[in-house]
This record gives C-alpha cells, structure tokens and sequence, in this order.
C-alpha cells in the first residue's frame, strides 16, 4: 500500500448553502487549507458553529443535499474525493474512513440491536471473510475494549436502551472494527462522563499506533486535545485562523482568536461569580421521587439464552431510586455513563414505566434533553420548532394577548426572536432546519424551546455537552439568571463537576441504577465517601487538570 506524508489534503475548500432568495451567501467554509500527516492525530477546535463539523462531514462525502462546494479539492491517498461518484464515496466510508458522529441517536438504526447494526458493519465490508461466530466474537472483544463489562447483554439492547454515553461508545466500536486508515471523530468524547472520556482518548490513541490510523479529532475540550492531540488547527467562522504543534498552540498562542479560546476554556473562572439563590427546605418540593425502579424489556435473544422469566423479561436499571427538588433549587445529578441517570429522567418524565410514586407540584416542566436530535425535526425550520414548543405550553394565551390576528402573531414572533436571541441564535436562524445547524446550535435550539415555556421546574440532562466553553458558560448564566430573577428550579444532570461545584448547592451521585451517594456539593466533592464519586473526581483531575 502506497504511503502518502499527507493521507488528507484539503486544497482552498469553500462551501455554502445557497437558497432561491439568497443564491450567494457567506460561506460556511471560506478557504479552509490543510493536510492531515499519515498515521498522525489532528485537532481541530473553535466554537460551536464555526464549521468543524462541515469540515468533517466534507471529508466523509457525507454534507447535506443543499451544501454547495464553490471551489477547492479534497484529496484522499492521493485522490480527489470530488470528483468520484456517490458508490465509490460509499464504498471508502467506514472501510478507509471512518465516521464517529457527535450524536449517536443520528447514526444508529432504533429498530435493531446492537449486536445486529455493528455486524452489518462488517458484512456490508468484509462478506464471506468471517463466520457468523467469528463476527459474534469480534463485536463482543471490540465492545469490550471500549469499556464494556457485559459486551453480551449489550449486544441484544436496543439504542433507546442505552444512555448517551454508552450509545456513543458503541459508535466507536463500529468506526473501529474495520480499522480504517483515518478516524474521523466528531466530539466523540462531549456525552461522555471524565472517567470514560480518559480510557475512551487512550483507547484512541493505542487504536492510533497499534493500527496505523490516522484522526482527525473534532473538539471543544481544549484539556483534551492538549493531551492527545500531536498538532492543533483553530478555526473562526469557517476559516483556519492558527495552526501549530499542540504543545506550542496551546500553551504560547500567538493568535488573538486562539488566545481568547484558551480563556475560555477555563469554566470555572467565568461561572465563578454565579451565586444560587438560598433555598427554604422546609418548603413542599416540586418535585418527589419516591422508590423509583425502572428498567427495559430484555430482547428475545435474551430471555432465550437466559430462560429467566422471573423478572418477566425486565432488565432493572433504576433500583429504589428516591429524591427531592425544592423551589428555587438547583440540585446536580452526576454519575458515570450508563449509571441510570437518563433513564430515571425519562421515569420521572412519564416516558418510562416505572414502580415507586412521583410527584410533582409545578404545572409548566420544562426539559432539555442531552442529544438535540430527538426533539427536533429534520423537516421543520426552528421557527416551527418554537411556535411548536409555545402553542404546547400553558403560556402560549398569556402571550399572544388581545387584539387582531395579525398582532397575535406579531407578540408571539417577537418573542420567539427574543428567546432565540438570549440563547446566541440571531433572527437569521428562523428558516433554517436543523441538519444546517452545528451540534452546539441544535442544542441551543432545544434550550431556547424549553426556555420559550417559561417552566417553574426544568429537567436537564446534559445540555451543555455539545457546547463549547464560552457557549456553556453563556448559557450557564442565563439558566442562573432564570433560577435567580424567577425562582426557577432545576435539576441539572452533567457530566461536568466544575459547573456542579459552582451552581449546585446539593448533588446526588448515581451508580449502578442507585443513589451511592448526597449531601451539599462541598461536602460530597471534597470528601467522597463512595468509589463511584472518588472514581469520576480522579478522571476530572486528570482530564482537567491542565487548564484548571
């Protein structure tokens, strides 16, 4: 196989989204020029929306229908992408490159299992190499090493089944099984607790030498690509603006944009001055979980294998789980992938059959969801999504008001301008669908219709993984400024113990489906008195530690 010193070479690549009224935009892409070295790992961080994502998916061949290349090549081993047809494309992605996307919910089929999709992957590349049995066996060893314990039973769930965290961990098996010369990760770490993120980045890098792969790794955690990364390329609205060794980029920038990056990067000196307001205890809560077990029905595979019955084909993730929220409270929720945070969200939200009682006091939820995808639809524009997320909420009449049709609509388009507006999305945003949005500007969509309800209680789970720090930090203040000026309560569920540590007065922490561990977050973050807890403080230290 010949070897090339650039495996990738992306030569004056601009792109756009032109449209009947706006034929000639401003590029998505201005200019962008770079090469990826063989066997190297690139980084490639900016803020949410500066075009790393359409960088990526321009390399994987994968850009929607409307995007439009103006000018520039892409060179692959030597080929231009651009000029092979549609099945050539196919026939290199995930064979030559491989594709680990940012939201695992777009990537996964939620009609079949696990075990099924990633045996595709090998059969659609590798037919009549290996038996059904050997297929069985390199799936199972590929999920073990991505940090699995029980690669079988994971095999037979569904996507749905799986937390975030855990659905993103099986995109990386899948990209990794065919050992693809160049890798492709797309924040494949954002969903992801500190305690996976550390074994996940190792388990890249070994991935990396051992196989000859070549990454480009797509982030907006600076301490991670510090650490893994061997050079580092800034991008600001669509163009390449630095690009340098990691060690010299990130710690002697010589460009302004990178500078100001870096300053960000550091959450916790921008959250620093987010005072939560002094909770009554001795208040109702507005929201009681009592005793909730929760779990999914096994799949017939397993109940087969098993024969237990039981449990009547019920695999409990949730085991007697009990909580408190009180008004004007922001209470943390954090635990380790797959420790049955989501799933006790999706109980307390009515989306999950569960035992135990739960009540709640407040008539206007609120909730955010971790992956923005699954609360937006790809046919709609974010207008339709807002309006959609204010005609289901209690405060839809307050707001429309009196008057004539045409004013009705004008009161309630102005706010649906004002909420996007607090959430970083200008007026431009309205009649774009979300597949011309970045990860961080679909979630800010999600926020915005959650916000739009004006909730007295808001769940949110993870909302801030796909958001770059200055973004998160943005948004942060906005959801503090709400708890503090509405007396808005929250229960925050994250992966980052920085932003539990700065807003949260109390913080539960979950493993395995239970509660190991509560009390004031100073208490419990400084003094953790389970494994669970210590494990997830440890990661932080080390995935964290040199920006802190």
């Amino acid at each position: 196989m010949t070897r090339h010193i650039h495996i990738v070479k992306v030569h004056h690549l601009t792109l756009s989204f032109p449209t009947r009224k706006n034929p000639n935009p401003k590029p998505v892409l201005d200019d962008v020029d770079f090469g990826i070295r063989d066997g190297e790992i690139l980084g490639l961080i900016g803020n949410s929306g500066c075009g790393k994502t359409m960088t990526s998916l321009a390399i994987a061949g994968l850009l929607p229908e409307n995007a439009e290349i103006t000018s520039g090549s892409i060179k692959f081993a030597g080929k231009n992408l651009l000029e092979m047809s549609n099945k050539e494309r196919r026939a290199m992605l995930g064979k030559d490159i491989g594709m680990i996307f940012q939201e695992p919910s777009t990537a996964l089929d939620p009609l079949m299992v696990i075990g099924r999709q990633l045996e595709e992957v090998l059969t659609a590349h590798k037919e009549n190499i290996q038996t059904k049995e050997e297929h069985h066996k390199v799936i199972a060893d590929m999920l073990e090493l991505v940090g699995f314990s029980n690669a079988e039973e994971i095999m037979g769930r569904y996507p749905h089944q799986l937390s975030g965290g855990q659905r993103q961990r099986v995109l990386i098996a899948g990209a990794a099984l065919l050992k693809p010369r160049l890798l492709i990760c797309d924040e494949p770490t954002s969903s992801l607790d500190t305690v996976t993120t550390v074994s996940i980045l190792s388990l890249l890098k070994e991935l990396c030498h051992k196989l000859h792969i070549t990454i480009l790794f797509i982030s907006h955690d600076l301490s991670a690509v510090r650490g893994f990364c061997d050079r580092v390329m800034v991008m600001k609205d669509g163009k390449i603006v630095d690009k340098d060794t990691a060690s010299d980029i990130l710690t002697n920038p010589k460009n302004a944009f990178t500078a100001e990056l870096l300053t960000n990067a550091r959450l916790d000196t921008r959250i620093l001055g987010f005072e939560p307001v002094k909770v009554d205890y001795t208040k109702e809560p507005v929201l009681t979980a009592k005793d909730i077990t929760a779990g999914y029905g096994r799949s017939l595979f397993e109940r087969v294998k098993n024969k237990d019955t039981k449990d009547n084909g019920i695999h409990n993730v949730l085991k007697g789980v009990s909580l408190d929220v009180y008004p004007g409270e922001i209470l943390g929720l954090i635990g380790g992938s797959g420790s049955g945070k989501t799933t006790l969200i999706r109980s307390l939200l009515g989306l999950l059959p569960h035992s135990g009682t739960v009540s709640i006091k407040s008539n206007r939820i609120g909730v955010i969801f971790q992956d923005p995808v699954s609360c937006l639809n790809p046919a709609h524009t974010i207008k339709w999504h807002m309006l959609e997320a204010l005609n289901a909420s209690s405060r839809a009449k307050e707001i429309k008001g009196e008057g004539t049709l045409t004013e009705r609509k004008a009161k309630v388009l102005s706010r649906v301008i004002e909420v996007l507006d607090i959430c970083g999305l200008g007026e431009e945003y309205l009649k774009r669908r979300p597949n011309e949005l970045s990860g961080g500007q679909r979630q800010r969509v999600a926020i915005a219709m959650c916000l739009i309800q004006d909730p007295s209680l808001i769940i949110a789970d993870e909302p801030f993984s796909s958001l770059d720090a200055s973004s998160s930090a943005e948004l942060l203040k906005l959801m503090t400024d709400i708890n503090r000026e509405q007396h808005t309560a929250f229960l925050l569920i994250t992966h980052n113990i920085h932003i539990v540590r700065q807003i949260a007065p109390r913080v539960i922490v979950m493993s395995n489906g239970k509660i190991c561990e509560e009390g004031t977050t100073a208490d419990v973050l400084n003094n953790p008195q389970s494994e669970a807890c210590s494990a997830l403080l440890d990661a932080e230290r080390r995935i964290h530690g040199v920006i802190s």
